[in-house]
């Protein structure tokens, strides 16, 4: 119905039009599916953020897990065959693994395997050259592991000392013989290899190194010398002191001696090495473990290393 105001001047009617607006009922429900809406667009862009942020995340961490190991299955691929060695891990997933490194290999000529021994003999030349190059040890079928390592005998100050009848000996130096492509490798002492070799294998090695995951971290340690028995302890006054003839690990007073390769490592529960010992017909095979953690993320890294077959 129309309702009509008349003006005295001119008596013209005027229509009143009805104003429609909102109910309570319909604000409250514009409201409400508005917060939903808003809500739902917040947490689509948040969990976008938050899966970004976690994939690269992740990315970052197997890419420096991935770094360090490459790095060790690299070294590990270069032990001298039977030297490589772990400890047991424990419930936390403390762990080390040790190997000798191979620096130069070639064919022997006429090293003592009778008697007293001698201080020196004729292998074929090596390639690259070791002419002028010091240090190192010289080692001939090295099939049994406990003789590898025997070189922590007498007093620290002589290690290391390995006794005759081993197939391994320090060498003093390496020259270029009268005869052609032949060189001449001299011992510190007279020394008997304990055994031939099917293949007259002559390997050049480095000292030892060792692999250790400690709490969160992976360290590398070298220049501490061979130790018949594996030993993942650091060197601390009070507690192994190599100057009292106990054998152990060098610490960061020693650096770069003991190295911090990567870290973010969560091995509770897990073993990061496992060796399978080489048979006449089968490589040694290596499986590393490593459980990489940080900001929540966490990835687990395997991967499997081949050694050398023939010793």
């Amino acid at each position: 119905m129309k309702t009509m105001l008349t003006n005295s001047a001119n008596m013209k009617f005027i229509p009143i039009r009805k104003i429609n607006g909102f109910s309570l009922i319909e604000l409250v429900a514009t409201i409400l599916i508005s917060g939903v809406l808003a809500i739902g667009i917040v947490s689509f862009i948040a969990d976008s953020v938050n899966g970004l942020t976690s994939s690269g995340n992740r990315n970052q961490i197997s890419s420096a897990g991935r770094t360090a190991l490459d790095r060790l299955a690299m070294e590990l691929h270069n032990a001298l065959p039977n030297s490589v060695r772990a400890t047991t891990a424990t419930a936390g997933g403390d762990q080390c693994i040790e190997f000798v490194p191979v620096r130069a290999a070639t064919t022997y000529i006429d090293p003592s395997f009778r008697g007293g021994g001698s201080t020196s003999f004729e292998v074929v030349d090596f390639l690259p050259s070791q002419h002028g190059v010091s240090g190192g040890y010289a080692v001939i079928y090295p099939n049994r592991r406990s003789q590898l390592y025997d070189g922590d005998n007498g007093a620290s100050a002589g290690w290391p000392n390995f006794p005759n009848r081993r197939p391994i000996q320090e060498i003093s130096a390496i020259a270029d013989s009268a005869s052609d492509d032949q060189s001449t490798v001299t011992l510190v002492k007279s020394h008997r290899f304990r055994r031939r070799s099917p293949n007259k294998r002559f390997f050049i090695v480095e000292d030892p190194i060792s692999y250790c995951v400690v709490d969160d971290k992976l360290y590398r340690y070298t220049n501490y010398g061979f130790y018949t028995n594996q030993v993942s302890q650091e060197e601390e006054s009070g507690v192994c002191e190599v100057a009292t003839n106990q054998r152990c690990l060098p610490n960061y007073v020693a650096t770069p001696d003991k190295m911090l390769i990567t870290d973010s490592i969560d091995n509770t529960g897990l073993t990061a090495f496992r060796v399978s010992s080489q048979t006449l017909n089968r490589n040694a095979l290596i499986a590393l473990e490593f459980n990489f953690s940080a900001n929540g993320d966490s990835i687990i890294l395997n991967h499997e290393v081949l050694t050398r077959s023939v010793p």
